[in-house]
């Protein structure tokens, strides 16, 4: 039974703790401090942990209003922290110069474990070690430690470079504005390396001299006056980080959303992967700062002259504060002062007889210390590089140690590859060896040499590798730094790509421009002279074939438009019969493939780009027959079909149509049937990899979903669903030109730049019975058709080209006059079939499109669409 003193005394303890529980619960929320982040650079992935804080709410959660000012070349972070002007920055080692000059900031947690800053130098200048950076032109920045300890330890000045400004554009290097750059590693290189200038690297770490990367940092009055103010902050940099690092796509789309689009996705992925190598989460807690590791930069910069000899880097390292418990003091002070009123007379006694001995111990351990912490220094560093790393003996290339890094990009383990040489692991061949140990007997050192590394897979990498000759206790080794470059490569190779393709959609542009308004001239022409005789006429069959040949260089320029820059399509109701018709009969002239089109049912119409569908067919068809070059059969198949969830997961339910192109070819390899539809990827010698990715990429902007289905030595079968109208095609073209199309009796004004599409649009349009008036650009459109409607005799429609080069186009015209007469009837024609107007056309005030080239037919089919859309 328990005592009733102790009973009672629980009871009010128990109420106590429900009084203060209850007090808390009814706290006033507070107002969210303000917080301002000075960035160092300009945004990019780099500074991925502060925006995910801010955008995923954790500063928000934290009691923070954080801002986050962008950086740049001319932004000093350490004087605007200093200075109170921002509240927090993001910093380097060379913190511990700005505390040697009276600024006392406070390192709040370590980001980056290693520095990705580089001297990057174009090949012509002639740059070939640091020595030879003294007076040349340099884009140099004070914001990073290491690279001004390299240039110490080189024996270079600040004062013996020529500071020109620094923009962070690597483009000064080649045009001679400047001859070096402080750069980083994952970055700058790319963009020369995309303008094909030669260039090298000058990376600290080569040199010995491996210093912390990004920091965040404040002052230390700011930690003494607003403690949790600091420890808020820092706990959510942190929380953002690590969201940052698990999620890296979602931050890449971020950064391009909200606050840098100067790259692309797939380049801030990259960088994002190459940042982790730096930052080692998963080697080293997010924030952690290593005192050792200050130290020895502290030493670093001591023995360069950077820093007065005695420099203690300890006061950088923020130390959370907790609050004091006087009680628990004043307990230490009087235990403190027995203890040591009780050793005094001990001490006393023993002093004399221990102080010689004393003092030789303590000697003897801070020698053994300071041996066993720079070894640890030196082997933590060898370790956690993110490089492949390692001692080879000279004399037979065996190893004798290498690091993680070479065990991750390798695959081999250490204890697979000490006692061995890189020949024996076939890693590089002879003849690559020889040349680098060549290289290294004549110039002393090997630096930025190029190979292919075979890895324990089987895979080949490329690699650059730095390569120093040591010798230890008369025996000559090598010590080498590779970097794995692969994927760099790639993205390079990919950038150059992209680069290539949007010059190729800038001249397919112009090219559709005008040689489409050629076609229009051409196939208006025709049409109009074969109205005046009928078929019997021993002049129509040529004309129908000059005709239809149009029609097929219109489909070139336009398959031209389609590879290059893709497009909305401009979609019409369309007959698919019709168009797979046309495709089997051009695609396969010549051939001795046999087509069996099958179709047991009418179709139903679609609403399509009659251009873009028939390149689809067009792609598929011209496969099938590359693959039967012996001959064979192709079967093309056609059905309507009514999709639910159940049937077809990846499409919407609905009226489709099914078209299935079955070949007897040789059958595509499983392996490669995941990406037939990636662009560039191909089988064929010779081939592009662009037709099936055009083919892919044009199905799914008609709502539409291709599959493919095949088996080596079976053939394959391509299905096409395209979404239908659930109803039969009715032609309702303007073949024969009925007497009552469109506004008879109208008047029409025709703006276009080109004379012969004027002179075939007035031919035309007069030959239906229109009054026609014609115009070469936008500006004088407005002023035509403003004094017609003065007059009492306005326009029944216009008729505008897209583009007018040197004038004002149709889009800006047709706006104008929108504002002042919003009923006006305006038709907008182009050459740029894949032009989002023209699909959309209603978006921007035209009630129809027309696309060139066109016959007259076209323009009275479109004059009549555009007649029944008034009634």
């Amino acid at each position: 039974m328990s005592h009733p003193v102790a009973s009672r005394l629980c009871k009010h303890v128990l109420a106590v703790l429900c009084c203060l529980l209850a007090l808390s619960s009814v706290q006033p929320a507070h107002a969210l401090q303000k917080a301002t982040v000075q960035l160092k650079w300009l945004h990019h992935f780099q500074f991925a942990g502060y925006y995910a804080a801010l955008e995923k709410g954790f500063y928000r959660e934290a009691g923070l209003d954080v801002t986050i000012v962008e950086g740049g070349p001319n932004v000093e972070v350490e004087k605007q922290v200093s200075e109170g002007k921002a509240d927090f920055g993001v910093g380097t080692s060379a913190l511990l110069l700005h505390r040697a000059k009276g600024r006392d900031l406070v390192v709040l947690g370590q980001i980056f474990q290693h520095s990705p800053a580089v001297f990057l130098t174009p090949r012509k200048t002639g740059i070939r070690s640091i020595a030879d950076m003294a007076g040349r032109k340099f884009m140099y920045s004070n914001q990073h430690g290491d690279m001004l300890a390299l240039l110490k330890k080189n024996g270079i000045d600040e004062n013996a470079i020529v500071q020109v400004p620094h923009q962070g554009d690597p483009r000064d290097l080649i045009n001679g504005k400047a001859e070096v750059m402080i750069a980083y590693s994952f970055n700058e290189p790319f963009i020369l390396e995309q303008a094909g200038e030669a260039y090298l690297t000058f990376s600290p770490l080569t040199y010995g001299i491996d210093f912390y990367g990004d920091n965040f940092f404040t002052t230390r009055k700011l930690v003494d006056e607003r403690p949790e103010f600091v420890k808020a902050f820092r706990e959510a940099t942190l929380r953002g980080w690590r969201y940052a690092l698990s999620n890296k796509a979602e931050i890449a789309d971020l950064v391009l959303a909200k606050y840098s689009r100067e790259k692309n996705r797939d380049w801030l992925l990259f960088e994002a992967n190459q940042m982790e190598t730096l930052i080692q989460p998963d080697l080293v807690e997010l924030g952690y700062q290593s005192p050792s590791r200050w130290q020895q930069i502290s030493e670093i910069f001591t023995g360069l002259g950077m820093l007065p000899p005695g420099s203690d880097p300890s006061a950088i390292i923020y130390h959370p504060k907790t609050p004091k418990d006087y009680r628990a003091l004043l307990l230490t002070i009087l235990v403190s002062g027995a203890i040591i009123a009780v050793l005094a007379s001990m001490m006393l006694t023993f002093r004399r007889l221990n102080l010689r001995l004393h003092a030789e111990i303590a000697e003897r351990t801070q020698a053994e210390e300071e041996l066993r912490i720079s070894e640890q220094k030196y082997a933590n560093i060898f370790e956690l590089m993110p490089d492949m790393v390692g001692i080879t003996r000279l004399a037979d290339g065996c190893f004798v140690e290498v690091n993680r890094g070479f065990e991750r990009c390798t695959g081999w383990k250490k204890d697979e590859v000490v006692g061995r040489s890189s020949l024996d692991l076939g890693l590089w061949d002879r003849d690559t060896r020889a040349r680098a140990i060549e290289i290294v007997g004549e110039k002393g050192h090997l630096e930025d040499f190029d190979f292919t590394l075979t890895i324990k897979s089987g895979a080949s990498r490329h690699a650059v590798m730095f390569l120093i000759p040591i010798t230890l206790e008369g025996i000559q080794y090598l010590c080498f730094l590779a970097r794995d470059v692969t994927e760099q490569r790639m993205m390079q190779a990919e950038f150059l790509k992209s680069q290539k393709l949007e010059s190729l959609a800038v001249l397919a542009g112009g090219i559709a421009h005008d040689f489409n308004n050629i076609l229009t001239a051409i196939m208006g022409n025709i049409s109009f002279a074969r109205m005046d005789i009928d078929e019997s006429h021993a002049a129509y069959p040529p004309l129908a074939r000059a005709e239809k040949a149009v029609q097929r260089a219109a489909e070139l320029a336009r398959q031209l438009l389609v590879f290059a820059k893709g497009g909305q399509p401009v979609k019409k109701v369309v007959s698919l019969r019709q168009i797979v018709d046309e495709a089997v009969s051009l695609a396969l002239s010549g051939t001795n493939v046999q087509a069996v089109v099958d179709f047991p049912t009418p179709l139903h119409a679609v609403e399509a780009d009659e251009g873009q569908i028939s390149q689809s067919f067009h792609n598929i068809i011209i496969n099938a027959a590359h693959a039967m070059p012996g001959g064979g059969k192709l079967t093309v198949h056609g059905e309507n079909v009514v999709l639910n969830r159940d049937s077809n997961p990846g499409l919407p339910a609905g009226d489709y149509v099914k078209l299935s192109f079955n070949d007897e070819g040789r059958g595509i390899p499983e392996a490669d049937r995941s990406k037939i539809f990636d662009p560039y990827f191909t089988t064929k010698e010779g081939g592009t990899g662009l037709g099936l990715a055009s083919t892919h990429a044009i199905v799914t902007r008609h709502g539409g979903q291709i599959v493919v289905e095949s088996a080596v030595g079976k053939g394959s079968t391509f299905t096409i669903y395209l979404p239908s109208l659930g109803k039969a095609y009715s032609d309702q073209s303007s073949e024969g030109v009925p007497a009552d199309a469109g506004f008879r009796g109208g008047s029409i004004l025709v703006m276009d730049d080109d004379d012969m599409v004027r002179d075939l649009a007035c031919l035309t349009l007069k030959r239906l019975g229109y009054a026609v008036t014609t115009c070469v650009n936008g500006d004088e459109a407005i002023s035509l058709y403003a004094s017609a409607r003065e007059r009492g005799a306005p326009f029944t429609l216009v008729i505008m080209d897209l583009t007018i080069p040197g004038g004002m186009g149709g889009i800006e015209a047709a706006r104008r006059i929108r504002a002042f007469d919003p009923e006006a009837c305006l038709i907008v024609s182009s050459g740029y079939s894949d032009d989002p107007v023209m699909a959309n056309c209603g978006e921007y005030g035209f009630c129809a499109a027309i696309e060139k080239p066109y016959r007259v037919e076209d323009i009275a089919d479109v004059l009549r669409r555009v007649k029944l859309k008034e009634r």
